[in-house]
Parts: structure tokens; sequence; C-alpha cells
């Protein structure tokens, strides 16, 4: 005998409500699995720009030390220039205030200058003309003047004046 007028449909396994709460936790585990993957892909790139980043960093740090290298050896050139033109620029001057000393009766032949002092050569008329007009103005720059006359034959007198002294340089001028 039945006790029911319809006919007993069959129970699934599992019920919709169940089947919604699996859906659910199997999209969230493969969303979880998913951005874990990221996570770790994106960490182990981030690992290898790092690694790639320190590498370019000891490489700009080494170019950099080269470059700072170069500039302080530029910077000394560029000192050394500026005391050399600035030895060259007192040399000029005291070659032509030398030159401005020697009056227009004198002749110079040579002059040469060195650490030590001055020594000139030339020609004078005679011997008061080269110690009134030249050999004062010598005695207020240098501390010791030295001078030798040779008479030539036509009266005049060859010199040569040693003066030790002051001017510190280290060159020959001719003339």
């Amino acid at each position: 005998m039945a006790y029911s007028f319809l006919r007993p449909n069959p129970k699934p396994r599992i019920d919709t409500d169940s089947r919604i709460l699996a859906i659910f936790l199997v999209v969230t585990l493969l969303i979880i699995v998913a951005f874990t993957a990221f996570l770790w892909y994106r960490s182990d790139t981030m690992r290898r720009e790092i690694a790639q980043m320190r590498q370019q960093e000891g490489i700009m740090k080494s170019r950099m030390a080269h470059k700072r290298a170069q500039i302080a050896r530029i910077e000394r050139l560029v000192r050394k220039y500026d005391a050399i033109e600035t030895n060259n620029d007192l040399l000029k001057d005291s070659i032509r205030n030398l030159f401005d000393l020697v009056p227009d009766q004198i002749t110079l032949t040579r002059a040469v200058l060195d650490r030590n002092g001055l020594a000139l050569y030339g020609v004078t008329p005679s011997k008061e003309v080269y110690n009134y007009l030249l050999l004062a103005p010598l005695k207020s720059v240098f501390k010791r003047s030295t001078t030798t006359f040779y008479p030539l034959k036509n009266g005049w007198y060859r010199f040569v004046s040693i003066n030790e002294g002051s001017i510190e340089a280290g060159s020959e001028v001719e003339r």
C-alpha cells in the first residue's frame, strides 16, 4: 500500500546549499592559490631586479670613483697650469722690468735669469755710463752685484754683470 499520491524523486547526494558553499570554497581556494602564485612570481621577479640593481649600483660606484679620480686629476692639472701661468706672468713682468731698467746707451747681448740671480752681458760706451745708469738700479734690486769690463777696439766696453739676490726664475733671454 502506498502512503502518498506522488512519486518520490531521488534525493540528491549534495543539496543545493552545500553545492553553492562548495563552489564558493573552491573558487575562494583557487583565488587564494592564484594570488599566492602571483605574489611568489612578483617576489621572485623583485629579487632578480634587486640583484640587477645591486650589480648596476656596483658598476655605478666604480664609474663614480673613476670619474672622481679623473676630476681630481683634472683639478690638479688646473692648479698646476694656474701656478705655471702665474709663474710665467711673473717672469714676463720681471723680464719686462729688467729691460725697462736698461738705458738706451747700453746694449744687452745676453741676459740669463736663474734661481740665484741674473747675469747680464752687453756693451756700454763707458764705465761711468754703466755705473750711473744701470748699476744703481741693479743694486737696488739685487743683494750683490759684480761687474767686469773688457775694453773694445772702438773705445767702448764689453761687460759681464753678475747679480745675486731676489729674482726667482729659471730661463735665459737673448736679444
